[in-house]
């Protein structure tokens, strides 16, 4: 059956010869499938078909016909014939774990694996028993249960030595030393990477041993022990050259080429770098040219070669998107770990204490104004419920009184009746509907305040404008900004809702933020970011909801000038000689979604003269024109381009303009934020 490999997939080049008999036999097998009348030759072809075909639409549909039919051969009467049958269903919910896990449903992988083993378990299938073992460590080592993962990865391990499965033993070992090179362990990784790397010698499994040479040499690498790296980075180039492994050449030629620019050897790393790039272009695999084009552009920019620089910068950006967009995201993308993080805080935690105290009286004043405005939208919430039900008893009453009337025929007094009640329920709408107002108003009050004070961000860049359009009286976007540490961030963000629900959760938001940068003391961006979606996934995602927020947030070091910056779903748009440039950004959003994979850090390289543009999608979102079509992110991107040489005021006027001469006379669809920078 189909026992996938999660950690390293071993792929084996076979000659054309062998391929046109592979083709010939899967010919025939179909052919038989078609003409067989015995259940028992339906499911040994089903065996064979699922083994020999590579197309995953076309196993997945032999395998969907194996399932049902091991499930009725299991109630035979006779024994051998039910054993058998158990073992191919069992193959059966072990491939269904597999399609599972790649669809990104990993609660039902999991069950599929755990039926799969229980079934093993009984009819002693060690080798499928092994193979389940191992998906489901590498399950809970994506969802960071490094515990978990580590006890099956050892059980697998325990199975194929005791079944002397050696290539499988040195898959485990490898998978294991992965585990422990995730968590910072290196001797522990180095140790069992070298375990695997001995038995892959004795099989002489050359693939397996290229894959062991570049574990250790990335091992080597991360110790900056360069010399030790380059000798196994080299020793895994020649084993793929005499396998002619293409795309692990490319990556080695690429990881040669990196340790070449750390020892500033530029003619050998512009070599090797080179040949990786032109590899992978035969190959068209974007994740190699991504690698190449990385490295080519450091290069570059060291030779002070801008123009061949930003050509790979554009190169690697398009194979950014491709990977994101492709089927390559679901088989290549994996949780990080949070271990660093949560052990980098623990050693912090006792200078942080000392820090508290300065903190403490503008967090406890935020608290107070979160508190405040908390109360005020619960007072709003409870003024709803009550006037609701008082709506529902004067209906009750409505409905008594008119069969009182009908029983008396005094269609006269009813009518005059419902006049009379009419205007009360009138007058008391019209009175609970002003309370309603004068709190959110109240509470916009509140919202205003803690939005990023004006005169700060100008101390920063005083050729900026924002322009923040609420929907409705309070807004579910909002931006931030803050001063700290010689450090200073801004950030423009989009919440879950618009109205009271969206101005609820920009008041979380903005808390978390101060409570990431200004109480736990985090710098970087993207563990920002990852502080604050773990707080909505504590606080708000509880009961299964996906409430959070798309942002962009950029922190700029005053000391050196440098910004870096993290983007959640919205991306930041460069404009460069008159041209608009929208950056990198990370497709998931600041709180529960299908992937909780750490956020990503971007560097941010700025010259004089260009414009930068922070937004949420309001504005592009908005319907108007003569077809009454959204505005749409190209549009705007170019006519921000369009206006970006203008003065801050002027960039300003013009947006609102067009933005009302767009939409006309319907109503506004969202709450908008920008803010345009130019440096």
């Amino acid at each position: 059956m189909k026992h996938p490999c999660f950690k390293i997939i071993f792929i084996f080049f076979i000659s054309i010869s062998f391929f046109i008999a592979q083709t010939k036999k899967l010919d025939s097998l179909k052919s038989v499938l078609r003409v067989s009348k015995e259940d028992t030759n339906k499911l040994a072809i089903l065996t064979h078909l699922i083994e020999s075909i590579n197309e995953d639409d076309v196993w997945v549909k032999y395998n969907d016909q194996l399932g049902p039919l091991a499930e009725k051969l299991m109630k035979s009467e006779n024994s051998a014939i039910s054993l058998n049958a158990k073992k191919h269903y069992a193959d059966f919910l072990n491939n269904r774990g597999y399609i599972n896990n790649n669809l990104g449903d990993v609660t039902s992988a999991l069950d599929y694996f755990h039926k799969s083993i229980k079934i093993q378990e009984e009819v002693k299938d060690k080798i499928g028993l092994a193979y389940s073992f191992n998906n489901v460590g590498y399950i809970y080592n994506s969802q960071g249960d490094l515990i978990r993962a580590l006890e099956f990865y050892r059980n697998s391990l325990k199975i194929r030595e005791a079944i002397d499965d050696k290539q499988g033993v040195a898959q485990s070992l490898s998978n294991i030393g992965n585990l422990f090179e995730q968590t910072g362990d290196r001797s522990k990784a180095l140790r069992y990477y070298y375990k695997g790397l001995r038995i892959r010698e004795m099989i002489n499994d050359k693939y397996g041993q290229s894959y062991s040479l570049q574990n250790i040499g990335s091992i080597y690498e991360d110790k900056n022990e360069l010399a030790n790296a380059l000798k196994f980075f080299q020793q895994s180039l020649k084993l793929r050259q005499e396998i002619d492994d293409k795309q692990g050449i490319a990556y080695s030629l690429s990881n040669i080429g990196n340790i070449y620019f750390k020892q500033n050897q530029m003619e050998l790393a512009l070599e090797n770098a080179l040949a990786s790039l032109k590899i992978a272009n035969e190959l068209g695999f974007p994740k190699n040219i991504a690698a190449a084009s990385d490295l080519l552009q450091d290069i570059y920019r060291k030779q002070k070669k801008f123009e061949k620089a930003y050509e790979m910068i554009k190169l690697g950006y398009q194979m950014q998107d491709s990977i994101k967009n492709g089927d390559i995201q679901k088989k290549t993308l994996k949780k990080q770990f949070q271990y660093e993080f949560e052990k980098k805080e623990v050693i912090a935690k006792a200078e942080q204490e000392k820090k508290d105290l300065e903190y403490s009286d503008q967090i406890n004043r935020n608290k107070i104004i979160i508190s405040s405005v908390i109360i005020c939208l619960l007072i709003v919430v409870l003024f709803s419920v009550f006037l609701y039900r008082r709506i529902k008893v004067i209906q009750n009453q409505n409905l008594i009184i008119e069969n009182q009337k009908i029983e008396v025929d005094m269609q006269r007094e009813i009518a005059i009746n419902r006049s009379i009640i009419a205007e009360k329920q009138k007058a008391i709408i019209e009175l609970h509907q002003k309370e309603m107002v004068d709190s959110i108003t109240y509470a916009k009050r509140i919202q205003y305040a803690l939005l990023a004070n004006g005169n700060l961000i100008r101390s920063i860049f005083p050729d900026h404008f924002v322009y923040f359009k609420p929907k409705d009286i309070v807004s579910g976007d909002f931006y931030w900004a803050t001063e700290h540490d010689n450090k200073f961030y801004l950030a423009v963000c989009d919440c879950t809702g618009h109205g009271v629900p969206g101005a609820f959760m920009s008041l979380l938001n903005i808390n978390f933020l101060n409570e990431a940068v200004l109480e736990k003391n985090i710098t970087q961006p993207n563990q920002i970011f990852n502080h604050v979606r773990n707080r909505l996934i504590e606080n708000v995602s509880q009961d299964g909801g996906q409430d959070g927020m798309d942002a962009i947030l950029l922190c700029m070091d005053l000391s050196s000038n440098t910004i870096t910056y993290s983007a959640a779903n919205n991306a930041p748009i460069l404009i460069h000689d008159n041209k608009f440039i929208e950056l990198p950004k990370d497709k998931m959003p600041v709180g529960k979604g299908e992937k909780t994979v750490s956020f990503t850090l971007f560097n941010l390289d700025l010259k004089k003269g260009d414009g930068l543009y922070l937004y949420t999608d309001g504005y592009a979102d908005q319907f108007g024109g003569t077809q009454a079509k959204k505005f749409k992110n190209r549009n705007l991107n170019e006519y921000l381009a369009q206006i970006c040489q203008l003065d801050h005021q002027s960039q300003l006027e013009e947006l609102n303009n067009t933005y009302e001469n767009w939409k006309g006379d319907l109503d506004q669809v969202d709450d908008i934020c920008i803010i345009g920078i130019k440096f």
